[in-house]
């Protein structure tokens, strides 16, 4: 660490004291004082953009997250997400995977007991119910890939009702941490719309529980999803429910999915729903996260089966039943 490096850190963990104490207007003085010992120093213009959001600023804001990006293309930080929040750059259609990678390295060691204990997380539990009635019907022995797999809540929450289960995440901290419980037959570090060998195929079920909500454009990784399954093999998956067609990106940094968008992914690219609810997947502080929990079956020819199609109908609506 440089001199210069040093001594702008310094500075930097008081402005980040001042903003716990709510003092925005000496913290954003004492982050532009970090700067000025260190200006290249890329997460100082993060800290300091973050700084003036919550200040009300945001035209500082967005020129603090646009040095951000200047000087770190790959935006292990998430700047464009905050300017897309900001209305300051055009919506892309899936989170940055640097980003993501980033986030839930640094989430691994917390990601458990902040998803079970503050935020009563649900979604390995609603998949879980939401496929049940149809497991009879697959093929045995049954392999599952479970897709953005974290620390292997699927895996646990699913035991006893498959023969193997692999699993891919961005997150090589959240893998490791997977593999210490020793419930998966093969773990891979990777990106679910560009799957790895490393995985196999003739999955009878893919499960995706709040991994899809990190992406807008959902075909890539349903295309994926489907080279991987065995024919009338099952996907089941949450989606945050938005209002937008046909994606918005939510205040919590997920994009949201209308309904119909949806439907109409899942048709190009080779499934027919045959199950969609709407239920609570999460609390964020303290408001109920609406999604949607979905089973989807693959059809081998991509010819649409609309026999036993959920129809879209009022695309704000839930199709027929609620999962609490």
């Amino acid at each position: 660490m440089s001199k210069d490096r040093l001594s702008a850190s310094r500075r930097l963990d008081v402005a980040l004291a001042l903003v716990v104490q709510g003092d925005y207007v000496a913290a954003i003085d004492v982050a532009r004082a970090a700067l000025s010992a260190d200006p290249e120093w890329d997460e100082a213009h993060f800290t300091l953009g973050d700084i003036y959001e919550r200040a009300g600023e945001n035209d500082n804001a967005v020129e603090a997250f646009r040095q951000y990006l200047v000087l770190d293309p790959s935006d292990r930080m998430g700047a464009e997400v905050r300017l897309t929040l900001l209305g300051a750059a055009a919506m892309r259609d899936r989170l940055p995977p640097d980003y993501v990678r980033a986030l839930f390295d640094d989430y691994a060691p917390r990601f458990e007991i902040s998803l079970r204990d503050r935020l009563a997380y649900r979604g390995p539990e609603l998949l879980s119910e939401a496929v049940r009635p149809f497991l009879p019907s697959l093929d045995r022995p049954l392999e599952i890939l479970d897709l953005g797999c974290g620390t292997g809540l699927v895996g646990e929450v699913f035991a006893g009702q498959y023969d193997a289960i692999d699993g891919i995440d961005l997150s090589p901290r959240m893998i490791n941490r997977a593999r210490a419980k020793g419930i998966y037959r093969t773990l891979v570090a990777g990106d679910i719309t560009d799957m790895p060998d490393d995985l196999g195929s003739g999955y009878g079920l893919v499960v995706a529980a709040d991994v899809l909500n990190y992406l807008g454009d959902l075909a890539p990784a349903l295309r994926a999803a489907h080279a991987r399954m065995k024919p009338g093999g099952l996907m089941v998956l949450t989606l945050e429910h938005g209002k937008v067609f046909p994606f918005d990106l939510g205040p919590g940094q997920r994009f949201r999915h209308h309904q119909r968008a949806i439907a109409e992914w899942m048709e190009e690219c080779g499934f027919e729903i045959v199950s969609d609810a709407l239920g609570t997947l999460r609390q964020e502080k303290g408001t109920p996260v609406e999604g949607r929990i979905m089973v989807a079956r693959a059809i081998s020819d991509f010819a649409f089966v609309t026999s036993n199609l959920v129809a879209p109908g009022d695309p704000d609506q839930a199709s027929g039943q609620t999962l609490h």
